[in-house]
């Protein structure tokens, strides 16, 4: 199976995968799955190290209370399983249907060509998600650009998203 190591050991996020690849070995490879619990995803064009980057082609940003679920949802979606209409209302959500309309179809990509990560190990997902939307390399202007309400200036993603926050964020006694 072809895809980049799991990132884990630096940061709390797993991936990226690239999506043929992590399901055309869902059974054989032990890879883990997103789990239940909330937390952020993305969608990439191109792989990356530790955190996702400038570089890597952001093409969406995405939080839920439940990431497996909603990372099946994204991908059935993003996969042309939708609405004919470019309308986003035309399904529950509109983050894979806009991926399909407004990115695979018009760009000739397949949605399985693109790599998917997630972090569920978070100190605060708005500011995660905010620092996250920021890099966007495409704008398929169903992802809120706003602002964490909790914190100024806004938590940095290296130390926001990564194995023991918590721990190194407190101050020691």
């Amino acid at each position: 199976m072809r895809k980049t190591a799991l990132n884990g050991s630096r940061t709390g996020w797993v991936g990226p995968y690239q999506i043929s690849s992590y399901l055309a070995n869902a059974v054989r490879d032990p890879s883990p799955r997103p789990p239940e619990a909330p937390g952020l995803y993305v969608l990439s064009e191109r792989p990356w190290h530790d955190l996702p980057d400038d570089t890597c082609g952001l093409i969406y940003v995405g939080r839920a209370a439940y990431i497996r679920y909603r990372i099946g949802q994204l991908l059935c979606e993003m996969c042309g399983f939708t609405s004919d209409t470019i309308d986003d209302d035309a399904y529950g959500h509109r983050g894979g249907h806009a991926i399909w309309h407004r990115y695979c179809l018009p760009g000739k990509v397949e949605p399985l060509s693109l790599y998917i990560a997630w972090c569920s190990d978070c100190r605060c997902l708005d500011c995660a998600e905010a620092g996250l939307v920021q890099m966007l390399k495409v704008r398929l202007n169903v992802t809120p650009l706003y602002f964490c309400s909790r914190h100024r200036p806004a938590l940095d993603l290296a130390l926001n998203c990564g194995r023991g926050t918590l721990r190194r964020l407190l101050p020691a006694r």
